[in-house]
């Protein structure tokens, strides 16, 4: 299918969004395979806060804020997708990445915001990825084309990064051998005059099921792989022939009595996706058997992802710190010392995450390729990492035993049983129906389903943090300090 955006609408609307999710997409859920994902209670959830979010573009309070006009088309498009050629572009689409998360309580690791920089990275390499060259097409214009398909009809993309966890041990697409006895990872099957065959599985697709497309790129984990089979990168849209998607468990419960304030509502969904023989278009292919391009953009420090996912761990920090702290003032315990420390360190962390980000703002620099990029984040994801456990081990701290203990609604809802949760259930100055939501929504962020997941994303979002740990050790330049230490100890000491 050509990449045509003669009809293209620009920014998405809630309506658009719903309805671009009823295509006959293979999604499956617990054995069962979901027919429409927009009226599924283990997605509607997600689904209509997306949408939500989405009319917001079109509304005179964020109409300013969230989008800009096309020069091309002069379509009203999303800053999501604005290529950045100045420190205004930068700023402005810092702030766009602030209403996405201050909407969703940063609770969105793949929201619509996130992936548009990963396609505005790939325009920015357009000339690199250009000079590898393929009979079928050109690479570099593929992108550019895409990169516009996008823009213009404000497309809602996830990407899949990972191989199977099969067996970790071996490693076989890693392996120089020219067959492979289990074919597990993501690979080329054959070249057709239409396009590549791939043939494989991926993991993790965060919000799949209800994405537009989903784009298959390299890491830095992946790229230096024996068999070029295996070294590729395309979009394809989600309902694709051949492409499956089995859903993890929903970790929120939609029906039933007990409160579920974040999960009910930014459950992202995970899948596993399944490639069975799927042809991906030549105008759809972006690297090839040559991962050449992407080296070079990751020894470039060059970083146009930043704003989506800095902008999220502000706002969760900002959270899980307010949430914290009103609890402390609901149950009396503000003024401990303990508790007020506690406290302290967690504001600590907010503040030096926000100093950080202005940090990265004022390191921006222009690329060879004519976009403004944001300075290094060099330890950020790697200390959030790590931050991270700790905001939710505090939060538990604060919270004490009550986090796994208070009425559902209905329970608030029994007039035989008020009067006993009035008396019993209260806080200090507060009523049993504050005190309780307060406490569930700790709960959603610390202790339920939905929190653990949060975490366990959290924590591997920016990749292994042992590996990061080993690759910052080894890019940071110490020469002038250490060149200082040896001049100081080549002396007798007096």
């Amino acid at each position: 299918m050509a990449l045509d955006t003669t009809s293209a609408q620009g920014a998405m609307t809630g309506t658009r969004f719903i309805k671009s999710l009823q295509d006959g997409r293979q999604v499956w859920l617990d054995g069962e395979e979901v027919k429409d994902v927009t009226v599924h209670p283990a997605f509607t959830g997600m689904v209509h806060e997306l949408a939500r979010i989405y009319d917001l573009q079109h509304t005179d309070e964020y109409r300013d804020q969230m989008t800009f006009v096309s020069p091309e088309t002069g379509n009203s498009c999303s800053v999501s997708w604005l290529l950045p050629r100045s420190e205004e572009d930068l700023k402005k689409k810092r702030r766009n990445s602030e209403i996405w998360n201050e909407q969703s309580w940063g609770q969105l690791g793949r929201s619509p915001d996130v992936m548009a920089p990963y396609i505005i990275m790939l325009y920015n390499m357009r000339d690199a990825i250009g000079a590898i060259k393929n009979p079928h097409c050109d690479f570099g214009e593929n992108v550019v084309n895409y990169y516009r398909y996008c823009t213009e009809n404000d497309l809602f993309l996830t990407h899949a990064l990972g191989d199977p966890q099969v067996d970790r041990s071996e490693q076989p697409q890693n392996e120089q051998r020219a067959v492979l006895e289990e074919e597990v990872a993501l690979h080329v099957v054959e070249e057709t005059s239409e396009g590549i065959i791939v043939n494989g599985a991926k993991q993790l697709a965060t919000a799949a099921p209800i994405s537009n497309e989903t784009y298959v790129s390299l890491s830095a984990t992946f790229v230096r792989r024996a068999d070029p089979r295996f070294v590729l990168s395309f979009s394809i849209p989600t309902d694709s022939p051949g492409l499956k998607a089995l859903c993890r468990e929903p970790v929120s419960q939609r029906e039933g009595s007990f409160g579920h304030p974040l999960g009910a509502r930014y459950d992202e969904q995970d899948a596993m996706l399944f490639f069975d023989n799927v042809l991906v278009p030549w105008d759809r292919v972006f690297m090839l058997y040559d991962a050449a391009p992407l080296l070079q953009r990751l020894g470039g420090g060059i970083n146009f992802l930043g704003w989506a996912n800095l902008c999220r761990i502000h706002e969760r920090m900002k959270l899980m710190t307010a949430v914290a702290t009103m609890i402390a003032e609901a149950i009396g315990v503000i003024e401990y010392r303990e508790v007020a420390a506690k406290l302290g360190e967690m504001i600590t962390n907010v503040e030096v995450w926000h100093h950080a980000m202005d940090g990265v703002e004022h390191n921006a620099f222009m690329t060879d390729g004519g976009l403004m990029s944001l300075g290094s984040m060099s330890g950020m994801n790697i200390f959030f990492s790590q931050t991270s456990a700790r905001m939710v081990q505090l939060l538990r701290e604060i919270a004490g035993s009550g986090m796994v203990m208070q009425p559902s609604e209905r329970d608030l809802a029994n007039p035989e049983f008020r009067r006993y949760l009035d008396r019993y259930m209260r806080g200090k100055g507060v009523d049993v129906e504050y005190k309780s939501r307060l406490f569930r929504l700790a709960h959603d962020l610390a202790a339920s389903s939905f929190g653990m997941r949060q975490e366990i994303y959290e924590y591997w979002h920016g990749g292994d943090p042992n590996r990061n740990r080993i690759n910052l050790l080894r890019a940071y330049d110490q020469s002038e300090i250490t060149g200082r230490i040896k001049e100081l100890i080549s002396k007798p000491l007096a």
